[in-house]
């Protein structure tokens, strides 16, 4: 509706209204005028769209049947009032002060409005408010017309509540949330104002489900469910996400005070036992994560993912807690997930973009003599540039994508171990370092050997670093394949020792060829007298049990000339190469 203009003049007294529609006390006037009036109130008392008119200071002189149905309110209960009877608490201020402002500016504002009806239930409307003027364009009314969005009377609707109906809890459901959340996005963007959503689980469900079963898991999730529903706003959007894992949209009061005392309380209610049917107590331990528009993303999709991550550093930080986005450690996760997605693109097409195999040489300090080559993974990244092993390794260990990576590598290596000794007399021994996860898979072994095979070299040619931490995962598997990794030929090497459990009644247990003192022990030697005799002491255990020794981070003659008289041994660091890329390595292997 546009803005019109009536003739202040001509308008007359209004009789009380009625709760079937809208009476109109008429005094003698001309025919057409009085059509005119009948005609309008034909119209307010059959539109399926409720009507409000109030005057110039918000105050309501007319409703229609519709407003009744829709509200609940009968007009002898709301005239002489303002709308905000049947305003909700979801918009904060700032909403209503917007919309007052584009009115006084314009004469007319539209958007979507949660009202409140008579039984407290809140629902979401599409409002159109025009402003109406006399012949002096002086304001003598405004016109509220608002269409129901939320009404359930048709077959679209019940299909809507079921789309958006979780059948367990009653609650909403991932569907309703994107829908709501849109919705709130939208509204604040046109109003300036922030939104908040968390993210909630219950904590140990797996557990409960795996000691208890599915039935009383299902109970316990009614159970919270209930409780959330209680402790939240009406205006607040509730929605079991999946799993044990619950979302609040909060349309108003989002600053970080009012998400943290929400946090809190909920924090509260939920960790208390819960009895079951057959008077067994479980506890549990919930977490929360905490995202704000615009603060933390300003689109659907991040604004979720920005509070699940929240939630996810709470469970990590040690659960019953709840935890607001950190920006840097936010960019940190996409950082990991592109990181993630990208890996696991590279190893599902094998076609390794951007992954690139540097080598490191090995060197006999006494004459200078290349005695090993370490394979050393590298990464020049698309979109990222390049990435450092100790930011991408990390991510395919808890991405599940190690294996498949270390096997890539070692595929790699056995092919270019081949290419070499085609071309040249003498080939160091190679070494690749294995992951935890390898030794999880029953059929390394084998792959392994076939893999050697397929390239035409023999498992000498090959050396196996594994860390002290992954070999004391789970010893007894690690000692058992190393063993018959060790019997067919293949050299293993104790890697980054001293760094890890430093289990020296483990160690000749284990079936080692070599022992690699990491760089640290070189970088302390240099500089404290009784870091140096820890290092002498392992070069005498290294020998005594008759293991070859390699002592990585020499990088300058100070250090080197510090490990002189500890015997035979092999050094590794920029004092005689940095890793290389297998152009480099030809000029290396040409010397012999």
């Amino acid at each position: 509706m546009n803005s019109a203009k009536t003739i202040d003049k001509d308008r007359q007294p209004l009789a009380a209204p009625s709760t079937s529609g809208i009476e109109v006390n008429v005094t003698p006037i001309s025919h057409g005028l009085h059509f005119k009036r009948q005609l309008l109130q034909h119209l307010l008392d059959h539109s399926v769209e409720s009507v409000i008119i109030t005057d110039t200071n918000g105050i309501i002189e007319r409703v229609n049947t519709a407003f009744t149905d829709i509200t609940g309110y009968t007009a002898e209960e709301v005239v002489g009032k303002t709308p905000n009877v049947v305003q909700s608490s979801r918009h904060a201020p700032e909403f209503y002060r917007a919309m007052w402002k584009q009115l006084a500016e314009t004469g007319s504002w539209n958007g979507q409005v949660w009202n409140r009806r008579k039984t407290g239930e809140v629902y979401l409307q599409w409002l159109s408010i025009n402003t109406l003027t006399d012949d002096t364009g002086k304001v003598t009314h405004r016109v509220a017309i608002g269409h129901d969005l939320t009404a359930l009377k048709s077959d679209r609707n019940d299909r809507s509540l079921f789309t958006f109906n979780d059948p367990l809890t009653q609650l909403g459901n991932r569907q309703l949330l994107t829908s709501r959340l849109d919705q709130a996005l939208a509204e604040a963007q046109r109003n300036g104002i922030g939104i908040g959503l968390m993210v909630v689980d219950i904590g140990r469900f797996r557990q409960i489900n795996e000691q208890l079963g599915l039935a009383w898991g299902d109970d316990i999730l009614r159970q919270q469910a209930r409780t959330l529903q209680a402790a939240v706003d009406e205006a607040d959007t509730l929605v079991r996400l999946q799993g044990d894992m619950f979302a609040i949209l909060r349309h108003s009061r989002a600053h970080d005070t009012a998400m943290a005392q929400l946090a809190d309380k909920l924090l509260g209610l939920m960790a208390q036992p819960i009895v079951l049917a057959d008077k067994s107590v479980v506890s549990l331990q919930p977490s929360i994560g905490i995202a704000i528009y615009p603060r933390d993303a300003v689109d659907n999709a991040g604004l979720l993912q920005a509070a699940e991550h929240a939630h996810s550093m709470a469970k990590r930080a040690g659960r019953n807690r709840f935890q607001f986005v950190d920006q840097h450690q936010h960019d940190l996760h996409h950082r990991e997930l592109l990181i993630e997605h990208s890996l696991h693109h590279v190893i599902n097409t094998m076609q390794g973009e951007g992954l690139s195999l540097f080598y490191q040489p090995q060197v006999r300090p006494t004459d200078g003599k290349v005695m090993a080559l370490e394979a050393l993974l590298r990464w020049q990244h698309p979109k990222l540039g390049p990435l450092s092993p100790a930011e991408f390794i990390p991510v395919a260990e808890n991405s599940g994508q190690s294996v498949r990576l270390d096997r890539w590598v070692i595929e790699q290596v056995c092919m270019q171990v081949a290419l070499w000794r085609q071309r040249y007399e003498r080939v160091p021994v190679v070494s690749v370092n294995l992951s935890a996860q390898q030794f999880s898979e029953f059929d390394f072994a084998q792959w392994l050997l076939a893999c050697v095979e397929r390239a035409g070299i023999t498992p000498s040619c090959i050396k196996l670093e594994v860390t002290e931490t992954a070999m004391m995962q789970d010893k007894a598997r690690c000692v058992a394949m190393l063993e018959q990794l060790r019997a067919v030929g293949f050299k293993i090497s104790l890697d980054d020792f001293g760094t890890g459990y430093s289990a020296l009644a483990c160690l000749h247990q284990f079936p080692l060829d070599e022992l690699k003192i990491d760089r640290s022990f070189m970088v302390e030697a240099s500089q404290n007298e009784r870091a140096f005799l820890l290092l002498k002491t392992i070069v005498r255990l290294a020998q005594e049990l008759s293991l070859n020794l390699v002592v990585e981070g020499v990088e300058e003659q100070d250090q080197l000339n510090l490990l002189a008289n500890f015997g035979p041994l092999t050094v590794q660091g920029y004092y005689y190469y940095r890793p290389m890329p297998v152009i480099d390595v030809a000029k290396v292997l040409e010397l012999g």
